[in-house]
């Protein structure tokens, strides 16, 4: 048997005893988020800290900063003992955010130390101000609960460290249950590893591993060099929060050569007193995603690929956070580090890009005390959107996106029905939310859930409320994610900035109304045909009132085409402006009057080549140019005519309840 080939069964054997893992924790667990949501991913790590065994179904949010989590731990310099396990939560060093407590397991064999075993599972509630942990509303990382950094408890004896733990979490009898499911996996893992390093010898795992490794570096170099070398520009954006006037900038510049991969995120946004901010591991894990996913979505995802990047982020932003910045939106600004990486990468290969997804969790809490029950609960959902049009078609309905896991879109209502006091009312597509293009973006969700106990309370942190997903090579953004609280027949007031919300008092009676994102479109909507759209009517994806996306109209004789109201065409006049001006534009009063915009209304200029680029108007002036900063130049690849359109959408100025 050649080496390749031995490697590849050893390879393939690791990464079976992966797929294991995942199994035995669906099958066990005691929480919902877990065994309906799927909540967790497992890998294998070796003893330098190098990703080697995944499984395709886990979250590149959860896996890839795995290295950097076992990373922490190996440049601690503690000693491994063979009874030791570690459990590490901490952004700042190679965490997500706190709820995602990540179990690192050493294994032994030959008296060495040969693989850390990890599982890395959402607990239901790890502390802090809310019940769930997250909330729109957290200034600082204690707000959000326990932070663990890479704490050592034993294998074989009890730990006062996870007594501690327990007493400080909201229901810690499913937390006891689902950790105990965790170490048994763990241990399974550990046997079928044993077992491998028996028949193949320790050697040679190890030098199946090193192949394996290499091979992938070399699959993902080869994919590299295929692209034209240079440095191409990406933005994105966050709603951010009623404690910062403007949105949150998420700004890369990918450099491509000889087949490598730089990524610069100098100009992203300071950190900020909001849970909007991520740790050092997010921007790789942005970068290789998107990457990974546009270029060799077949490969395998190891430590190998990760040797083709080097990404840096200056200290101290939303991508760098530190102490004590609170990061439970860490999901937030990864998705808006994956579209700006995205808009970058569109320069390259536009062809090949989809519209936008959702770009949020969607993290949904509402916790209390069931009295039927006679106990408390935490009901913990995250509503999935549309996904983005592509050269491939239409973008699918309700899912979790290509740079997402296998969480299921929402969990089951006869489930949910089954243990927590609430009852779900409606779960249905929402139509119109898909972004019009060429290829339609798929739909959002409409999901209405009602409160059947006295004593709750509701918290959200989602993003994406004013800033929609955006449509590539012409598309239209989707729709945004929406909230609502209906009380008596009535809306209710219950945020001071749309998805942002801590602790709110919920009534007996009272309706959460989650609305989620449609994906954005690929291409000019001009470019789908009738046929097409009327397929969408019959089918409920697109109503009358959303024929304005398309500049379609329908009579007695059946659809017409008309002319879009909403966009125009311009010529872009490039001036100097202060850097922190980069967002806002001086709109001229001619398209100002054509497209019936207002000071602080999101536009989008395009030249029909990847993403648009999003501003926002700060002031209207006489004339018709449009006035921008001269280093948008290599954003905007040097165009001078540009189409502009206007969205629904303004800029959060203050927070108005």
């Amino acid at each position: 048997m050649s080496d390749f080939i031995e490697a590849a069964i050893i390879h393939e054997s690791l990464a079976s005893i992966v797929r294991e893992m995942r199994t035995g924790m669906v099958r066990s667990s005691y929480s919902s988020i877990i065994y309906e949501g799927y909540d967790f991913s497992c890998a294998l790590v070796d003893p330098s800290g190098q990703l080697v065994a995944q499984s395709g179904e886990d979250h590149p949010f959860h896996i890839i900063p795995v290295a950097w989590s076992v990373r922490s731990l190996l440049e601690a310099g503690a000693t491994i003992e063979t009874d030791d396990i570690f459990l590490h939560n901490d952004p700042y060093t190679g965490g997500t955010h706190l709820n995602d407590v990540a179990v690192v397991y050493p294994l032994f064999h030959g008296g060495k130390l040969r693989f850390f075993i990890v599982v890395r599972s959402h607990w239901a509630d790890i502390g802090g101000t809310t019940p769930g942990s997250l909330s729109g509303r957290a200034e600082e990382i204690l707000h959000e609960g326990l932070r663990l950094s890479n704490l050592r408890i034993s294998k074989s004896k009890p730990s006062e460290l996870m007594r501690l733990i327990y007493d400080n979490v909201r229901i810690n009898d499913e937390a006891k249950a689902d950790f105990n499911v965790v170490l048994g996996t763990c241990r399974v893992a550990e046997n079928r590893l044993i077992a491998l390093l028996n028949r193949y010898g320790a050697a040679g795992v190890e030098k199946a591993v090193a192949t394996m490794l290499d091979a992938s570096e070399r699959r993902m170099k080869v994919r590299l060099e295929g692209l034209p070398s240079g440095t191409y520009h990406g933005i994105s954006y966050l709603d951010g929060n009623s404690v910062e006037k403007f949105p949150l900038r998420v700004q890369v510049a990918l450099t491509i050569r000889d087949g490598f991969v730089e990524a610069d995120f100098a100009g992203t946004a300071s950190q900020v007193h909001a849970p909007l901010n991520a740790g050092i591991a997010i921007a790789p894990t942005s970068v290789m995603t998107i990457i990974k996913s546009f270029l060799d979505p077949t490969g395998v995802l190891n430590s190998g690929s990760l040797r083709t990047l080097a990404v840096s982020v200056p200290p101290r932003t939303i991508l760098s956070a530190e102490y004590p910045a609170p990061c439970g939106g860490l999901n937030e600004v990864r998705f808006a580090a994956d579209a700006a990486v995205m808009a970058a990468l569109a320069k390259v290969i536009p062809e090949r890009m989809t519209g936008d997804v959702r770009g949020t969790s969607n993290h949904t809490y509402i916790g209390g005390t069931d009295t039927v029950r006679n106990k408390s609960f935490i009901f913990y959902e995250y509503p999935s959107g549309g996904t983005g049009g592509s050269s491939f078609g239409d973008g699918n309905h309700a899912v979790r996106a290509f740079n997402e896991g296998e969480n299921v879109s929402i969990q089951s209502g006869e489930v949910i029905e089954q243990i927590y006091p609430i009852r779900v009312l409606q779960n249905e597509l929402r139509p119109d939310s898909g972004g019009a293009g060429r290829a339609r973006g798929g739909c959002g969700l409409v999901r209405r859930v009602e409160v059947l106990c006295d004593d709750a309370r509701f918290s959200l942190l989602s993003d994406r409320q004013l800033i929609p997903p955006f449509g590539v090579n012409g598309g239209r953004s989707g729709a945004a994610n929406h909230y609502e609280v209906w009380r008596s027949g009535r809306k209710i007031s219950f945020s001071s900035f749309p998805g942002k919300v801590s602790n709110f008092p919920l009534l007996k009676g009272d309706v959460i109304c989650m609305r989620s994102s449609g994906g954005g479109g690929y291409g000019s909507s001009a470019d789908r045909s009738l046929e097409r759209i009327t397929e969408d009517l019959a089918e409920g994806l697109v109503t009358e009132a959303g024929l304005v996306g398309y500049a379609v109209a329908r009579d007695e004789n059946g659809l017409r085409r008309l002319e879009h109201k909403d966009e125009v065409t311009v010529c872009v006049v490039w001036q100097d402006l202060d850097d922190d001006q980069l967002d806002l534009c001086r709109l001229g009063s001619e398209p100002a009057t054509a497209l019936g915009v207002q000071v602080g209304q999101l536009l989008e200029l395009t030249d029909g080549v990847g993403p648009p680029l999003r501003l926002w108007v700060e002031v209207i002036v006489q004339g018709e140019g449009v006035n921008l900063r001269a280093a948008l130049r290599k954003v905007l690849r040097g165009s001078t005519l540009m189409t502009l359109r206007a969205l629904p959408f303004h800029r959060p100025v203050e927070a108005s309840v």
